[in-house]
């Protein structure tokens, strides 16, 4: 068995991504890999998860998953920092309240390249390398984890990008988990029904993050519904 569990955290922050990376850090994740376009919001994260445990080693690389063509290089950096995809969570997304009838269409554009288009590639890139490890080690649980919320089913006129960009985001995550749940890659939806807030009893960072671990460890299922 490999020494080495490693998570990468596209769209990594403060809130959901930072305290995902935390929690699986502390439960034995050994290498952390964070990445997102703001480099001080990174190194910020970079010292919240090294607290979680003492023995885990945490990398950061910028990336802005809008701008499409950047991403092979940086997963090119990726591969130069760990021989192992263990556990990719993908939590990129942009929440921008605007009349249903005035939002720009390159903003819906860039929406959909952040959420769907840039998942599409992280997955072409990540799932074979996950395969292959669930082949050479049953209890590795290789696992793609993707944030997305209630919209898809529910959605708000005043968040439409979000809203459609969330259910297209759906329905990529269920086709990944039909074509490769028979291969021992987990692909599964982190639905946080609502606004995350530190205070709320249910829908804040550190509770969604231990309800990630749990369903990372089960290694079944599609969604994991969590709401107030």
């Amino acid at each position: 068995m490999s020494s080495s569990r490693t998570i990468l955290v596209f769209g990594s922050g403060p809130g959901i991504g930072n305290h995902v990376a935390a929690e699986f850090a502390s439960n034995g994740f050994n290498h952390v890999i964070l990445l997102a376009r703001n480099e001080s919001r990174l190194s910020e994260d970079a010292a919240f998860v090294a607290k979680a445990s003492p023995n885990v080693k945490v990398d950061t690389l910028c990336l802005d998953l809008s701008d499409l063509s950047s991403i092979p290089a940086v997963l090119k950096k990726i591969e130069s920092l760990t021989t192992e995809v263990g556990v990719v969570f993908f939590n990129a997304a942009r929440i921008k309240y605007t009349d249903i009838l005035a939002v720009p269409v390159e903003e819906i554009e860039e929406d959909f390249k952040t959420t769907n288009l840039a998942l599409y590639i992280v997955a072409q890139w990540a799932i074979p390398r996950m395969q292959a490890l669930a082949k050479s080690n049953p209890s590795a649980k290789p696992s793609l984890l993707v944030t997305n919320s209630h919209l898809p089913w529910d959605p708000v006129p005043v968040l439409l990008s979000l809203s459609v960009i969330k259910a297209s985001q759906r329905n990529m995550v269920q086709n990944f988990n039909r074509a490769f749940n028979d291969s021992g890659v987990h692909v599964g939806l982190i639905n946080a029904q609502g606004i995350v807030e530190p205070q709320k009893p249910s829908l804040n960072p550190k509770n969604i993050a231990e309800k990630t671990w749990g369903f990372f460890e089960a290694g079944t299922g599609l969604d994991l519904n969590i709401t107030e």
